[in-house]
């Protein structure tokens, strides 16, 4: 097996990343804390925030170990950390981990944990070069053994008063996970491909109501600052884009629709007594279709957008977010942005 050390990953809905300080508060409030989460698991529930802390303070200084996997799975709607998942065991001579994760209650039964437990998996299997991967639950737990079929799990049976927890001994579900098996279900369930291209003339009408999404987003998250409806001016603007020299519009297509939209301006400022010249590709709009969402458009969209910089010899790209869309922002920062300013406010009563 290689040791790679704990590193981070992305689905649709999650980011998976090496636990920090600051997630005590979220870990204790979400999880550790509530002794119906802890219910079948094997330490009990936290008395105190300080207990958390102790427990991550450990759980970080082991991170330079490149055979220790342990994630923060983080809700890209909000940035809170909701639960985490982690190789409970790692049995190197066998290649061969055992996963073990829990989840904040407020989160059960929206799919979290197959999402975030599917993605660990394959780059265990992928990335760490594990053949093997178990996962066990109390039989009196039959949703946790639910989550583990969901993820392709094979069930092997039952181990009769096999593990110990906070219910006392117990009957324990067993399922694994064969490199070989999640390869061929791999390559049954392949996505269409998604294409990244500058766009054409033609699918401009189709760009256009994608913009038309993204302009209902923003008013629903900031209705004291963007107008409600897509008027003609916003629809018409993009045609002046289109004819811009200094600007490029670039669509992504799945099976032959338009499904996602980036505008990028090249932008130069000359140095002046305060700044420096500046000139770098700056992303204006981004889009994907609601519909066709959660099947790697986006993160495609962003490889060939950073391809195009480099063939263009930009040295930088940079985008502006509002701060109520935290998916995005959470997607953004796994793409590889960072944040090096940033705009703030105090309202006034009136």
């Amino acid at each position: 097996m290689n040791k790679p050390g704990t590193q981070q990953l992305e689905t649709h809905r999650l980011v998976l990343r090496r636990f920090r300080v600051e997630d005590a508060e979220d870990m204790f409030r979400n999880w550790a804390s509530d002794p119906e989460v802890t219910r079948y698991l094997t330490w009990p529930a936290h008395g105190s925030v300080e207990i958390t802390r102790m427990v991550l303070a450990d759980w970080i200084s082991r991170y330079d170990d490149g055979s220790f996997f342990n994630w923060a799975i983080v809700w890209k709607e909000t940035g809170e950390v909701i639960g985490n998942i982690a190789a409970v065991s790692v049995i190197e001579p066998l290649e061969s981990a055992e996963i073990g994760y829990c989840l904040g209650r407020a989160f059960w039964g929206r799919g979290i944990m197959p999402e975030a437990l599917r993605a660990v998996n394959s780059w265990l299997l992928e990335t760490a070069g594990l053949r093997r991967i178990i996962a066990r639950h109390d039989v009196n737990n039959p949703k946790s053994g639910r989550v583990m079929a969901k993820a392709g799990m094979m069930f092997e049976g039952i181990l009769h008063s096999a593990g110990r927890n906070n219910q006392g001994f117990c009957d324990v579900g067993r399922y694994v996970l064969l490199r070989e098996n999640a390869e061929s279900s791999s390559r049954k369930s392949a996505p269409a491909p998604v294409t990244v291209r500058l766009a054409r003339e033609g699918d401009l009408e189709c760009v256009n109501e994608l913009r038309r999404e993204v302009n209902d987003l923003h008013v629903a998250g900031v209705p004291d600052v963007f107008k409600p409806g897509f008027c003609d001016e916003l629809r018409d603007y993009l045609y002046t884009i289109w004819k811009n020299p200094q600007q490029e519009i670039v669509v992504a297509e799945l099976e032959g629709k338009v499904c996602g939209f980036a505008v990028l301006n090249h932008i130069s400022k000359p140095e002046n007594p305060f700044m420096f010249e500046r000139d770098f590709l700056d992303i204006d709009e981004f889009g994907v279709d609601a519909s066709c969402r959660r099947q790697g458009i986006a993160s495609a969209m962003i490889r060939f957008i950073r391809e195009f910089a480099r063939e263009k010899g930009f040295r930088r790209i940079e985008l502006n977010m509002w701060e109520f869309n935290r998916g995005a922002l959470a997607f953004y920062e796994a793409a590889g942005f960072s944040t090096f300013r940033r705009y703030m406010e105090i309202k006034l009563p009136e």
